[in-house]
């Protein structure tokens, strides 16, 4: 893991590295140890105009306790007046899937919310242990190569997604959080062992599987060049419309066209409502060996494939 320290000086460099210092900014809040300390690093920061910095929470309405604890948030470090709104989420009481829909939900509004203020940063608290909890996740998921490799999506719909803590362990963010004497709230959901996530975090923790984890996470994280093939392949035309370099893609070998596949369809992954499959990505690569003729389409996973302008193109649907 690594040693580097949490401190006002890492979050400065990663703003200065990162953004401009006159961009609108949105940070989600959950009143938790994680997005706390990052509200807390922002604004001690100094880097952005309080007017250009917004706050969103959520409120889960999970637990009776969590209205009084956002009051309590929003009371103890002083943001009543500022630009601050909190969504409630009615989400069904059932645990089935509900992490799950919960987030996707989460994203849609932090997307919905920022289009609306032209916002184009969005930051969040997620930090070490959560990359590695959710790459053991997809592994045991079976995961393919791109899953294991691009844990975490540096933008959503065209809006940057930004994650300074994502070389900082649980550990070091709590240490910056006590000797700055900070106040948190901590939701008893997540050491309740009915959600998948939690089950991965104790096992990891119990077996002190972490250290090991996240080496092969960063094995898989180094084949990023690899993965970004299928930008030289796919040309974006419209939306949903691609051109496909036929001549450069049949000079890969049939491993490298699998990967060159499925990284694309990895990275457009939140137009589908289902993942792609291995026999998905097969014929895929089988359908682009026949000739193609104008006006005449093939069936491909979520879209089709054709003739336009002569060129070849993916449709998705």
């Amino acid at each position: 893991m690594t040693k580097e320290v949490l401190n006002l000086s890492s979050i400065k460099n990663y703003l200065q590295n990162n953004i401009k210092a006159n961009k609108k900014i949105l940070l989600s809040i959950s009143c938790g140890l994680d997005s706390t300390v990052l509200f807390d690093l922002i604004n001690k920061s100094k880097y952005f105009n309080d007017n250009n910095i917004y706050y969103l929470i959520f409120d889960h309405q999970k637990r009776s306790e969590g209205k009084y604890e956002i009051k309590q948030f929003i009371k103890f470090y002083n943001i009543a007046n500022k630009n601050i709104f909190i969504k409630k989420l009615s989400m069904d009481n059932e645990l089935k899937g509900f992490q799950k829909k919960s987030r996707s939900y989460r994203y849609n509004f932090l997307y919905k919310y920022s289009k609306k203020r032209n916002i184009e940063d969005i930051f969040l608290g997620h930090h070490l242990d959560d990359l590695n909890e959710t790459f053991f996740m997809r592994k045991i998921q079976q995961s393919g190569t791109s899953g294991l490799s691009n844990i975490f999506s540096n933008e959503y719909k065209g809006i940057k997604l930004h994650r300074p803590f994502s070389k900082y362990s649980k550990k070091q963010i709590e240490l910056y959080a006590n000797k700055k004497k900070l106040i948190w709230f901590e939701d008893r959901s997540n050491l309740e062992l009915d959600y998948t996530r939690n089950k991965i975090r104790y096992f990891l923790s119990a077996n002190k599987l972490c250290s090991k984890i996240n080496k092969e996470r960063i094995l898989f994280s180094d084949t990023h060049i690899t993965q970004s093939l299928h930008k030289n392949i796919f040309k974006k035309k419209q939306n949903k419309t691609f051109y496909i370099d036929l001549e450069k893609f049949n000079k890969f070998n049939q491993n490298l066209k699998f990967i060159i596949v499925q990284s694309f369809y990895f990275e457009h992954r939140n137009k589908f409502k289902k993942q792609i499959r291995d026999e998905n990505i097969r014929n895929f690569i089988r359908i682009l060996r026949f000739k193609f003729k104008q006006g005449k389409e093939r069936s491909v996973f979520s879209g089709k494939i054709g003739v336009f302008n002569k060129k070849i193109c993916l449709n998705l649907t």
